[in-house]
């Protein structure tokens, strides 16, 4: 997790002001719209649950805006490694002043909900899986 200084507010208050800025409950949803858009790429803003952990965590009321880019297509249809950068202003640091909070993960998804099998050693993942079932 960082605090960034870079302009993540304005593009913040840009697409609050824009009424075509799309807005979604689960974080989900966008990881499978990014899968399936021509540019890798969404972004909205997340509500409900979520976004309100997410804001009693950080104490700032502002918007959370999602922003899912494709880092990387596997060979397996439908799979890809994400990049999710979630981002909020008005978030207060430790020196008392506010500034714009950001955190980045990534993921590996295929449009189904499952992990991309590329690169995996099956045969290895179920003698471990054996292992512990023993």
């Amino acid at each position: 997790m960082r605090i960034f200084k870079a302009p993540a507010f304005l593009i913040v208050m840009v697409l609050s002001a824009s009424t075509s800025a799309a807005e979604y409950s689960s974080i989900k949803q966008l990881l499978l719209a990014a899968i399936d858009a021509s540019d890798g790429r969404t972004s909205g803003f997340i509500l409900g649950q979520i976004a309100e952990k997410f804001k009693r965590t950080t104490g700032s009321s502002a918007p959370i805006l999602a922003e899912v880019s494709t880092i990387k297509s596997f060979k397996q249809e439908g799979c890809k490694r994400l990049n999710v950068r979630l981002t909020q202003s008005g978030v207060a640091t430790s020196k008392g002043r506010t500034a714009d909070f950001g955190m980045d993960y990534g993921l590996n998804l295929c449009r189904d909900g499952n992990p991309p099998t590329e690169g995996m050693d099956l045969e290895q993942a179920g003698k471990v899986l054996e292992r512990q079932f023993d």
